[in-house]
């Protein structure tokens, strides 16, 4: 029986990532959760019902870290690390790790660390999850049938009732406030528009051009040259409200609101949280010039993002991988959405 620690199982992600290993797993795991905070970790661990152990751990102190990451076989990592002292420990004890940080900087610090993971035969997985992550994998089927690709157009059509979590909301309110190279220039982030189709949409849907950590990593291991990201919410008003924000330079000093956000930022249970991704590829099939679309549509982007990590970890696991790899780099998106076994995500392909 594998023993699983989710780093960060007390948050609202952490908590999904939880119960989806259990689900991808079929309860055939023994789970340990960690907390720097002992009574919120032993809350937790008492109130999922199968036998979970609680640890204490503070990904900030190496020390800590070196003592609490060993004997384990997958490490799950749901929270945002200053430096990579879990991956290095995993390493170090050849234990299977995975990441769902969005964060270009992050891994490249932990990609210094790759000859040290192939050389222990040990796999460290990073941006595991939905954008980036499955958005990847898209990519990596969109383009397959191309001789040549042209121009990518990644669009993430977000829901303002989305069950994001604090975390989850500065992650991407950091993303927006980045400045974005576009066609040789360099834009503020969030004001560059255009539209794009979105699956159980009848009309195209405005999105925002924004930069992303894995746009980089796409361009580098792809060989793609042309790809661009865009965002924006299910609700008009919001997009020019957070457009407003980051104008102001609100959005770059979030952080020092988290305790507000948390206060006014509420998720309705009894209200959809849908949130669709699209994937457009411009290029030549058969020496025609074509567009074809990938979308997919999903019952909600986080518990998504908690999905495609468990089932990634199940992998990445009976594949042996070893090295820092990205999603996309040891499975494909059927295979994984095989995985994961989710009527409610829908992926359709079709030419535009």
């Amino acid at each position: 029986m594998k023993k699983i620690m989710v780093v960060g199982a007390s948050g609202v992600l952490g908590q999904l990532v939880c119960s989806e290993l259990l689900r991808i797993f079929d309860n055939q795991l023994r789970l340990i959760v960690t907390d720097y905070k002992t009574e919120r970790g032993e809350k937790l661990a008492n109130s999922i019902k199968t036998d979970v152990q609680f640890q204490y751990l503070d990904a900030n102190k190496e020390e800590n870290v070196k003592q609490v990451i060993k004997n384990i076989d997958i490490v799950v990592v749901v929270l945002k690390q200053k430096n990579p002292y879990i991956q290095k420990a995993c390493i170090e004890n050849k234990i299977l790790c995975l990441d769902v940080t969005p964060y270009y900087d992050f891994v490249e610090k932990v990609n210094e660390q790759n000859e040290d993971a192939e050389n222990n035969d040990i796999g460290s997985v990073v941006m595991s999850g939905f954008f980036p992550g499955l958005s990847g994998l898209m990519v990596k089927k969109a383009i397959s049938n191309f001789s040549e690709v042209t121009e990518i157009n990644v669009g993430l059509l977000q829901n303002t009732n989305a069950k994001a979590g604090i975390s989850g909301i500065l992650d991407m309110l950091n993303i927006i406030a980045q400045p974005v190279k576009f066609e040789n220039k360099v834009i503020s982030g969030f004001t560059n528009k255009r539209k794009m189709d979105f699956l159980h949409h009848l009309k195209e849907k405005e999105v925002r051009c924004i930069d992303h950590s894995e746009k980089a990593i796409l361009k580098e291991t792809l060989d793609i040259n042309y790809i661009n990201y865009w965002t924006s919410w299910n609700v008009n008003g919001f997009n020019k409200l957070v457009s407003f924000l980051r104008q102001v330079g609100f959005i770059k000093n979030v952080h020092k609101y988290k305790d507000f956000l948390s206060k006014v930022v509420k998720h309705k249970p009894h209200k959809n949280e849908n949130a669709f991704l699209t994937v457009e590829v411009k290029g030549v099939i058969d020496n025609k010039e074509k567009v074809k679309i990938l979308a997919l549509s999903t019952f909600s982007d986080y518990h998504t993002t908690a999905m495609a990590t468990a089932s990634l970890a199940k992998i990445a696991q009976q594949k042996n991988v070893k090295g820092v790899v990205y999603p996309f780099e040891i499975t494909d998106i059927d295979e994984l959405l095989s995985e994961i076994n989710c009527p409610n995500i829908v992926i359709e392909e079709f030419e535009k």
